[in-house]
């Protein structure tokens, strides 16, 4: 459905993320929310697929210092746990981030990745305690703000991990027997570093769909006619190009009808431009009403003149909808003394139904439209012309 008003719906969805409060990170639209996780994985596929490499490059540089500094008996089970579980997750996680067919999982997988190498964190310190050997515990909180900053993980799973790996940690060190002061502490630490991370990451996350939604407003500010709020010229050649494609894949018929608002010139002479310009709202409203499916298509095509495309409808069908759109126009009873018309403000619509065979037909379709709207003026208006489909074909 094409919305009389601009963005309307950015902003509603937008005044509904607002009004769910600080904690919940979610916009209220269901199909605005998938575009926003689209556009946030678009943003941060990058910054994944760089922080991954830099995670693989210090679990192998800790290796490394693992195998020069440590006890055999110590070493062998970091070792085993940097090199054999840790390393080879992360470098999975990597490559899996060049799939294309995995994009739709990846934050499931990240986070999986992330608490894998959070968790194998914790192993290695308990293979150190139990040997008791006094391996820093550090290494989790660098972990942290890995989860939240750096691997793109949005508020809810950046957090799950942050704090599922806060509570491995209690728990392992709780069943070694860590002295119970030194555990508070690191405890407190772990836990401050969870918080700054979680605070951090909700800033983060609350920013990119503030900036989300203000890219939605304007760029639908932008394919929409200020006036009408229908789309504008320009926006709705690339959604009907789009539609016109589809329907010659799917070997679908669509209707074009070209409309304008009968001797609106002797109208805005007569009331006036502000007056004008409501006229045309409210002729866009019932214009929208008559295009409201998902393929349906409609347009200020210039001044007075507006254009529709309906998906799918036989000739019957187009007739049908243009007559309605045309009866509902005039029973909107708008004063038009100016008009030798009606009385009142009136359409006529210029319609096409064709078959779509071939990609380069769109234009004869418009001009074939344009030219019954030429005949339907020619013979009094307020009144529906269609045309020929074979000029629509081309022929």
């Amino acid at each position: 459905m094409v919305s009389p008003e601009p963005a309307n719906d950015a902003r509603a969805s937008t005044g509904a993320f607002a009004r769910a409060g600080w904690l919940r990170l979610r916009f209220a639209d269901a199909a605005l929310e998938a575009d926003f996780r689209r556009y946030h994985l678009a943003e941060f596929l990058p910054r994944m697929r760089k922080s991954l490499p830099v995670a693989l490059a210090l679990f192998l540089a800790f290796a490394m210092l693992d195998a020069l500094s440590l006890p055999p008996l110590v070493r062998d089970g970091v070792l085993g746990l940097r090199l054999g579980g840790i390393v080879p997750v992360l470098a999975l996680t990597w490559v899996a981030l060049y799939v294309r067919s995995l994009r739709e999982w990846l934050q499931w997988l990240v986070s999986a990745s992330a608490l894998a190498s959070g968790l194998g964190i914790v192993g290695i310190i308990w293979v150190a305690r139990v040997h008791a050997f006094g391996l820093p515990y550090e290494g989790i909180i660098l972990a942290t703000f890995f989860f939240y900053f750096l691997t793109g993980l949005r508020f809810v799973a950046a957090s799950l991990c942050g704090w599922l790996v806060f509570l491995a940690y209690v728990a392992m060190e709780l069943h070694v027997g860590l002295n119970g002061d030194t555990l508070l502490y690191n405890a407190f630490f772990l836990a401050t570093a969870n918080l700054i991370g979680c605070f951090g990451n909700h800033f983060l996350e609350q920013a990119v769909r503030q900036n989300f939604c203000s890219m939605v407003q304007l760029h639908r500010l932008a394919e929409r006619d200020f006036v009408t709020g229908l789309l504008n010229r320009r926006a709705f050649s690339t959604r009907a190009t789009g539609i016109w494609r589809e329907a010659l894949r799917d070997g679908r018929s669509i209707g074009i009808a070209m409309v304008d608002v009968d001797h609106f010139k002797h109208y805005n002479d007569h009331y006036g431009h502000a007056a004008g310009d409501v006229a045309l709202q409210s002729v866009a409203h019932v214009i929208a009403e008559h295009a409201r499916r998902p393929l349906d298509a409609c347009a200020r095509y210039g001044g007075e003149e507006f254009v529709v495309l309906w998906y799918d409808v036989d000739a019957d069908h187009a007739m049908a909808l243009a007559q309605r759109m045309c009866q509902a126009v005039q029973a909107l009873g708008l004063p038009h003394v100016a008009s030798p018309t009606a009385g009142v403000v009136s359409i006529s619509v210029g319609l096409v139904c064709t078959a779509v065979h071939d990609a380069a037909q769109w234009d004869a379709a418009l001009r074939a439209a344009d030219q019954a709207l030429y005949q339907a003026k020619q013979q009094g208006r307020n009144r529906v012309c269609a045309a020929d489909p074979r000029t629509a074909a081309g022929g």
